[in-house]
């Protein structure tokens, strides 16, 4: 017990998601303004038909597997971008390098089976965390924005897919990545992409610890026609395949049924309804340190 206390109240995250709470009270976030995923996936421009999936460690890509599927389908090139190749999850009895190469073989199989065709790794090393404490790469949000900001301007998306504003499960590094995209794309010198944060608020979601309380879903995805896709994706992440099954109650199969609809929260998204309320503008930006 007075481990997990020390451990906790040196995290700056325990500090950030009472604050946020607090904060919620007085400043609720903006309503929901639905839209369909043909909507979105029809408005990429021309120049900027492809997604970019952004996120933290391998396996995270499986929270817009569904969106990922509906976009292979629809013959528009997904690419994922790993900030890490994960090597600070639970050893068991390997070497860091060699959990770090099994993890990047396990994205690589699950990127097929979702339909994916390029895989691009960020090169920061995953910290190992502590029994209730996890950690963000040792890179400053500021240098992290700018590779991006490069990597946004040479592949040029319409679209991309990253972390929700709590970091899912208030994870460090996914909420890192989540700030540094959105740093990053407004500098960009090109026709800004719109952004789709996944695990977005659901109130009757059965599996809500998983998702961002301050992200009303503007798309709802209901993915059931990519079950077996969704499931294999799964299943390539061999290594974290007890944590999932662990968290659904279950087995790997439960967790694919339980987070069967998908939630996304649209950022700089115009959408082709008369009577909706448009807006290009993305989040307040937070201080780069």
């Amino acid at each position: 017990m007075w481990q997990k206390i020390t451990q906790r109240l040196t995290d700056p995250v325990f500090y950030r998601k009472r604050i946020r709470k607090l904060r919620r009270r007085f400043l609720p976030p903006r309503p929901a303004n639905p839209a369909t995923v043909s909507e979105l996936l029809e408005s990429l421009p021309a120049d900027g038909r492809k997604i970019c999936a952004i996120t933290a460690h391998p396996d995270d890509e499986f929270f817009a597997a569904g969106l990922i599927c509906e976009a292979a389908a629809r013959q528009i090139p997904v690419e994922i971008v790993c900030l890490t190749r994960g090597e600070g999850g639970p050893l068991g009895d390997q070497t860091r390098e060699t959990l770090g190469r099994k993890r990047e073989s396990e994205l690589r199989a699950s990127a097929t089976a979702l339909g994916v065709g390029r895989i691009t790794f960020l090169g920061h090393v995953d910290p190992i965390g502590k029994t209730f404490r996890t950690f963000a790469p040792a890179v400053s949000l500021a240098h992290l924005a700018d590779q991006l900001r490069e990597l946004i301007s040479d592949r040029r998306p319409g679209l991309i897919v990253t972390h929700g504003s709590g970091g899912e499960y208030w994870h460090p590094a996914h909420l890192l990545l989540h700030h540094a995209v959105f740093h990053s794309i407004k500098t960009v010198r090109f026709p800004r992409p719109a952004i789709a944060t996944f695990q977005a608020w659901q109130p009757h979601h059965p599996m809500k610890s998983l998702l961002n309380e301050d992200d009303p879903a503007d798309l709802i995805l209901e993915t059931a026609a990519f079950r077996d896709k969704r499931l294999a994706a799964l299943a390539a992440h061999e290594s974290q395949s007890d944590y999932f099954s662990q968290i659904s109650g279950g087995s790997l199969a439960d967790f694919v049924d339980r987070t069967q609809t998908e939630g996304y929260r649209l950022y700089g998204f115009k959408s082709p309804r008369p009577e909706a309320e448009n807006s290009d503008r993305l989040p307040d930006p937070v201080t780069i340190r």
